[in-house]
């Protein structure tokens, strides 16, 4: 099924508006901007330092997760441009500031309550009352939708937008794409006689 829903850069800027106007908007708006990346809520809930930073403290470029932490039973990466990794670099002193034992073990997002990684099923719920409070019908896999539409809409080469949404098959790369009326008569508009 293809994903309907469009949500334009101003949209996206008002949810983060209201993300950090929040109790916990720090570790919320992370989570969305790692959705906004492509990655699913098991990717990001169990995200841990080691994953994103160097023993130095540096971000890395490539997020590398094991089996444990990905859907099926597969490694996968995670690409962060130079927008993710400055929010990364920030969302440390976040960190650093909240947590004084932060260590390469300590997890990036965790409950208030139990003080572990948040539950997928609170991030879905979560990332949907967000997006309810915007008319839209969405939850914490819609960011992962986006990502991939607008690769594809950049022009991506659908075997690179594959590999960076860590798909096995292609086929399911492209269930992800969507499209409205402007893209259409662009599309067109591309094509002279």
């Amino acid at each position: 099924m293809v994903n309907q829903i469009f949500i334009d850069d101003k949209k996206i800027k008002d949810i983060l508006t209201y993300i950090q106007g929040m109790r916990h908007a720090e570790q919320i708006r992370m989570m969305f901007l790692c959705s906004l990346n492509g990655m699913r809520s098991i990717n990001f809930a169990y995200l841990q330092v080691k994953d994103v930073y160097t023993s130095e403290w540096t971000v890395k470029d490539v997020i590398c997760l094991d089996e444990t932490k990905n859907k099926g039973k597969y490694k996968c990466s995670y690409y962060l441009n130079s927008q993710m990794k400055k929010e990364f670099k920030s969302y440390l002193h976040f960190l650093r500031a909240k947590d004084e034992d932060l260590n390469e073990e300590s997890y990036l997002f965790t409950s208030q309550k139990l003080a572990k990684p948040y539950n997928r099923v609170s991030i879905s719920r979560l990332f949907s009352s967000i997006y309810s409070k915007f008319g839209i019908n969405g939850a914490s896999h819609l960011g992962r939708h986006l990502f991939i539409s607008r690769l594809i809409n950049a022009g991506t080469n659908i075997c690179l937008v594959q590999k960076l949404a860590n798909h096995r098959n292609i086929s399911v790369t492209q269930k992800y794409f969507n499209y409205n009326e402007t893209m259409l008569s662009n599309a067109v508009e591309n094509v002279t006689i």
